[in-house]
């Protein structure tokens, strides 16, 4: 049953015409707000790395959920649109967007990111009937699953497209290399495969593992074991000749954001990492797997908006910043909140409540640091370091709707630089799960001349 229908979107041009040429310190709270300048820079520096790079990309839309932001990840001009969802809703929203491109003459394929169930047949073969053959790959990491893609293939008369998740150590999906399940799977899909049911794109992975790094050289790592997986699991279950003559080259699809973002650190402008043990371990991983006619493909969805999670896990060498700038200010995404009270001596510490809890900011962990939202700063009295865990303010704990600020250094005891209707903006720890609280992007640009105005309003798509 299709119930996409039980999840109406907001109209853009209401909102538009609500929120158009409005100042951040007129809008509702909380809001979430998306800075333009930041994702396009973002968005423009994951591209460059690709292209210099010759990888091919991915782009997963789970983070944002939006058309707009979507255009900025593959690029305007893209002639080669290879996207990832996780719902069946992101799906049917991507269908516009898939006829744009087409219409520029632009291949598109997207990649269904979970297991198909057989609740999802005529939903999935509706999408390739809407949009044409070769438009959809399916994630399987079981053989019973194989049953569901061929029923997809003869429901839409097309030959399906499979990746075969593989897992590369975070045990979340995928089977192992070289282990008698993905031995199975693989077989069972060549069996398919010749009777043109299906087409075996590859082997993915997705090693969130990668989260628990620290630094550009652990990024490497992780990145090279996914590959490394990824390729033996080619080897081990493709005789060698199969693999050779393919006449698609197989294709290896890996990263997370952490993983993703490190192939920044491989650009000749990287000097700092460029002649590690790690980029050249990552170099070699990849040099493998394209003598052996398997191409690459990085994926990655948070990236655009960026988030404290990014920021702790440090994937990125500080030489593909601009000069000037800190990890923090590729953050693109806030929670806009105001401040409600202040209790400066209830407690050891001094402490202020704002009107965004778990239901703005979700209650989503962060290695670096306790809290569940650092206040970034905007609208800040001058000589607030946000950057500093000694010197800023977090969002110490939450309720349903309120926030308890306090200063992420428990030892300091001097006022809190907030005060009584004081508006904050707040960098969420995980973009994911904090834009999962709202219908919409109040959509901002810190390079024009007023950078509090509301420039557009991008609609996000619920429910799967």
């Amino acid at each position: 049953m299709d119930t996409s229908h039980f999840f109406p979107l907001p109209d853009k041009a209401a909102l538009t015409s609500a929120f158009l040429g409005k100042s951040l310190q007129e809008v509702p709270v909380p809001s979430a707000v998306l800075d333009v300048a930041k994702i396009q820079e973002n968005c423009r520096l994951m591209l460059d790395a690709v292209q210099e790079l010759d990888v091919a990309f991915r782009a997963h839309v789970k983070t944002h959920k939006t058309l707009e932001l979507t255009r900025y990840q593959v690029g305007h001009d893209c002639k080669d649109v290879r996207l990832i969802c996780s719902t069946i809703a992101e799906l049917d929203h991507l269908i516009p967007l898939i006829k744009e491109y087409q219409a520029q003459g632009a291949k598109a394929n997207v990649l269904y990111g979970v297991p198909p169930g057989i609740s999802h047949l005529n939903r999935l073969a509706g999408f390739i009937q809407t949009v044409g053959a070769g438009t959809l790959t399916l994630m399987t990491d079981h053989p019973a699953q194989l049953d569901a893609a061929e029923q997809i293939s003869i429901l839409t008369n097309t030959t399906v497209k499979v990746f075969l998740k593989t897992d590369s150590g975070y045990h979340r999906a995928g089977q192992l290399p070289k282990d008698k399940t993905m031995e199975a799977l693989v077989q069972a899909a060549l069996a398919l495969e010749a009777r043109e049911h299906l087409e075996i794109t590859g082997f993915y992975s997705h090693n969130s593992l990668s989260y628990g790094g620290s630094s550009p050289l652990e990024a490497m790592d992780n990145l090279r074991i996914e590959i490394d997986a990824c390729t033996l699991a080619a080897q081990h279950n493709l005789p060698s000749d199969v693999l050779a003559n393919r006449p698609k080259p197989l294709v290896i699809s890996c990263g997370a954001s952490p993983t993703a973002l490190s192939i920044q650190n491989l650009l000749s402008k990287s000097v700092d990492t460029v002649s590690t043990v790690s980029a050249d371990a990552l170099r070699t991983s990849l040099a493998t797997a394209k003598k052996h006619n398997i191409h690459f493909e990085i994926h990655a969805g948070v990236y655009p908006t960026f988030d404290m999670q990014q920021v702790s896990a440090a994937s990125r060498s500080d030489t593909n910043l601009r000069p000037g700038t800190h990890f923090h200010d590729s953050i693109a995404f806030t929670v806009l909140s105001e401040v409600c009270s202040e209790y400066p001596t209830r407690t050891e510490n001094p402490e202020a409540l704002i009107n965004a809890g778990c239901l703005a900011l979700a209650r989503e962990p962060c290695k670096s640091y306790r809290g569940h939202g650092v206040v970034s700063p905007w609208n800040m009295l001058t000589g607030y370091d946000a950057y500093s865990p000694d010197q800023r303010v977090i969002v110490d704990r939450v309720s349903q709707e309120h926030g308890i600020l306090q200063w992420e250094n428990r030892g300091r005891n001097d006022p809190l630089p907030v005060e009584y209707s004081q508006r904050i903006r707040i960098w969420p720890n995980h973009a994911c799960i904090t834009g999962a609280q709202f219908g919409w992007y109040l959509v901002v640009d810190s390079e024009s001349e007023d950078e509090d105005i509301v420039k557009d309003v991008w609609v996000r798509w619920r429910g799967w």
